[in-house]
This record gives C-alpha cells, sequence and structure tokens, in this order.
C-alpha cells in the first residue's frame, strides 16, 4: 500500500513538474514574440523618422516662390530641390486608409506614402497606425488646419511637427507592441 502510494504521489508531483515547464516555456515563447515584435517596430519607426527628417529639412531648398503647396493633418506637398541636381521636385507624404491593409491581422496599420513628382503610390507596410503633421508659425503658435486652404496661411509655416506610431502587424496574446516618435523640424528655407 505504502509503495503505491508512494508512486501515484510521484506522478503527482512529476506532472506538475511537467505543466511548469510547459508553463515556463509559453512563457519565454510569448515574451520573446513581444520583444522582437516590439524591436520590429522601433527599427520601423526609426527608419521612418530617418527619411522625414532628411525630407522636411529639405523643404525649400533652391525654390524660389510657394515652397509648401498643400498640407493637413495626413497629408503634406512642399516644394524641393531633393536629390540635389538643380531641378525642382514635388515631394507628399500621404497617410492610406486602414482598408488598403485589410490582409493583415492589424487592423489599424495603414501604408505611408512617400510620392516624388507624381510617381505612382510607392509605399511598403512599416506597421503605421498614427501619422500627424503640425504647423506653427514665426512665433511657434499652432496653425489651424482649416487655415490653411489658402497660401498665404501655408506660407506662415515655419515649422513642422510630425508625429508616428508603429505596431506591430502580427499580435502578442491580443496586443500589438509599438514604438512611437513625435519630432519637430524647422526647415532652413522656409
Amino acid at each position: 500500500m505504502s509503495t503505491l502510494l508512494d508512486i501515484i504521489t510521484a506522478t503527482f508531483i512529476g506532472a506538475i513538474l511537467i505543466l511548469m515547464i510547459i508553463g515556463i516555456n509559453f512563457y519565454i515563447e510569448n515574451s520573446s514574440r513581444e520583444v522582437t515584435n516590439a524591436n520590429i517596430a522601433q527599427m520601423n519607426v526609426k527608419e521612418i523618422s530617418e527619411v522625414l527628417d532628411f525630407d522636411l529639412y529639405k523643404i525649400g531648398y533652391r525654390v524660389t516662390g510657394p515652397k509648401i503647396i498643400f498640407a493637413d493633418s495626413t497629408r503634406l506637398v512642399f516644394l524641393c530641390d531633393i536629390d540635389n541636381n538643380g531641378k525642382v521636385d514635388t515631394l507628399e507624404y500621404l497617410l492610406g486608409n486602414p482598408n488598403e491593409l485589410s490582409s493583415t491581422p492589424n487592423p489599424n496599420d495603414r501604408l505611408l506614402y512617400r510620392i516624388l513628382n507624381n510617381e505612382p503610390k510607392k509605399s511598403s507596410n512599416l506597421g503605421v497606425v498614427d501619422f500627424k503633421f503640425t504647423y506653427y508659425d514665426s512665433s511657434n503658435s499652432m496653425i489651424n488646419y482649416s487655415s490653411l486652404n489658402s497660401q498665404t496661411q501655408r506660407d506662415k509655416i515655419k515649422t513642422i511637427e510630425y508625429f508616428v506610431r508603429v505596431e506591430s502587424v502580427f499580435p502578442v496574446e491580443g496586443y500589438y507592441p509599438g514604438a512611437e516618435i513625435k519630432k519637430v523640424i524647422r526647415p532652413k528655407n522656409l
């Protein structure tokens, strides 16, 4: 009887240990996926930020006349000599619609377009879920979007702030790890 009780107790303890090992393994796997997805989101937001910084600092470079053609919260069209070849280029940033990426698991991700000289729209899915421009005048007062319909008001823009939030395309336990950046750019030629 004592041997049977020892076998049952050992089996029970062994089963608990196996379940604990499986639970720890599951936790480590989820943590690893979350860290990996968060790192990918951080790399994506860094890449977007580097491109935006380069382009926005060039606004108005070698341009006479109006420099910003269109400005609102998710779209900006401006002129510059982006490739330093002596020709004025038109550069546009535009946030796409959420339904353009209906095939991805993240329901909130969108395409961020960078369109040079009216070329066809090109983008890649970097997991952008939020993107916004904010504009300021020379006294650092925020300019209302509704007033940016006229060129006179767009000419008052001296500082541009952008906000980008990127999330992982794939969820971890129903959560999309992400990263964000908010930065103020003061182009020299505005």
